[in-house]
């Protein structure tokens, strides 16, 4: 596109946003919000986090868990700390 339908698009949007209802405008802040936000996969910091634990992982360092292990851990966590009890009192 060129800058002049670039330069018209903005104004347009700047009309609509000027006018528009509440939910909308918040809904335009959050797209816009998110599209600010750096890309992670470009961030070295954060992709040299996922390369150490990939690595810890691949060697056998990391304590990983299967998903059938989380649910079982999880529900035998809930039952030891008495909630479900309460849950389950009327």
């Amino acid at each position: 596109m060129s800058a002049s339908v670039i330069n018209d698009m903005r104004k347009e949007v700047k009309r609509y946003i000027d006018i528009a209802d509440d939910k909308t405008v918040k809904m335009i802040y959050a797209m816009l919000e998110v599209e600010q936000k750096e890309d992670e996969w470009s961030d070295k910091v954060f992709l040299a986090e996922m390369d150490r634990r990939t690595k810890e992982y691949e060697t056998g360092a990391a304590r990983v868990f299967t998903l059938q292990e989380m649910e079982y851990n999880a529900k035998e966590a809930y039952k030891q700390t008495g909630f479900c009890k309460i849950a389950h009192s009327g």
